[in-house]
């Protein structure tokens, strides 16, 4: 493979075996998911989010599951929020669902989910965000506040003279931001290391806690 940059600082990629694929069509690769001592590796996430969502249907999940395009691109918000302003009036419950990176095992070990107050864009609904807080109590389930995680670092950061570093963007805190109180919610997501590589990992007994989360969420009547 080739990578020539042009004139419109732009790549272009020239790939060997590809030369008769005409230009607009979509192309993929098939990633191989390995398990080795306890954990998952491949390029996770969404898929992992994805794969639990189809789980719950097939354990009779009656609710509604949103899958929605350009979410790498961080426009995914825009389809959700159209939705519930053309049918779905307005929710405090909304769950996203994801991924959430860590520098290495020591630091990605210490929980099994993760949760949030709030990203740099809105802080989350405090009532959702305390469902999820109490079930893992609860079920003896591990978890950290990344808010909280980067906050503190960052004071580290500063008082070593270091840049302080962002509390991370969301989908839910851009669909809170720009809904204007219309849907509110949370997150709940999986601690993963080596963040969109083909090595991205994330251990079983994450996984596990974390489809545990999703079915007492969706079970929750209070």
């Amino acid at each position: 493979m080739s990578i020539t940059p042009e004139y419109r600082n732009n790549l272009i990629f020239e790939v060997d075996g590809l030369e008769s694929v005409f230009a607009g069509t979509p192309v993929a690769f098939v990633d191989k998911l390995k398990i080795e001592d306890g954990r998952f590796y491949g390029q996770l996430d969404n898929v992992l989010s994805a794969a639990a969502l189809v789980h719950l249907f097939s354990l009779g999940f009656e609710g509604t599951a949103f899958f929605t395009a350009q979410e790498e691109a961080g426009k995914s918000w825009r389809y959700l929020l159209e939705w519930f302003r053309r049918f779905g009036g307005s929710t405090n419950r909304l769950f996203v669902v994801d991924t959430s990176p860590f520098p290495d095992l020591e630091t990605v070990n210490k929980q099994q989910v993760v949760l949030r107050h709030k990203d740099a864009n809105a802080s989350f609904n405090l009532e959702s965000t305390q469902i999820v807080e109490h079930i893992c109590k609860k079920e003896k389930i591990d978890y950290l506040f990344k808010d909280e995680y980067v906050e503190t670092n960052n004071k580290k950061r500063i008082a070593m003279g270091e840049q302080p570093q962002s509390l991370g963007s969301t989908e839910l805190g851009r669909i809170v931001s720009a809904s204007n109180g219309l849907v509110d919610g949370t997150t709940i997501q999986i601690p993963t290391t080596g963040y969109h590589t083909m090595h991205e990992s994330a251990s079983v007994d994450a996984v596990e806690a974390f489809i545990k989360i999703l079915k007492k969420v969706s079970a929750y009547k209070g």
